[in-house]
C-alpha cells in the first residue's frame, strides 16, 4: 500500500491510501491548504497506524490500577 497526495480542487489537497491495484482503501476526511500539509498529515496517520500495530499483543489490555 502507499499514500497518494491528491489535489481536490481550488488549491486544496488531501491524501489517500491505495492498495496494489490502485484501489482507494482510505481517504482523509479533510482537505489541506497545501500539498506539504497533506503530506505531513499522511505521514502522521501512518505513524499512528504503525504504533497501533506495535501495540497489538493478542491479549486483553489491563485497565485500572494495579
Amino acid at each position: 500500500m502507499q499514500f497518494e497526495i491528491r489535489e481536490s480542487g481550488r488549491s486544496l489537497w488531501s491524501w489517500a491510501l491505495v492498495n496494489e491495484t490502485a484501489e482507494t482503501v482510505l481517504e482523509s476526511r479533510r482537505s489541506f491548504p497545501s500539498r506539504a500539509q497533506a503530506t505531513a498529515a499522511a505521514l502522521a496517520f501512518s505513524q499512528l497506524v504503525a504504533r497501533a500495530g506495535r501495540s497489538l499483543s493478542g491479549g486483553p489490555r489491563q485497565i485500572g490500577f494495579l
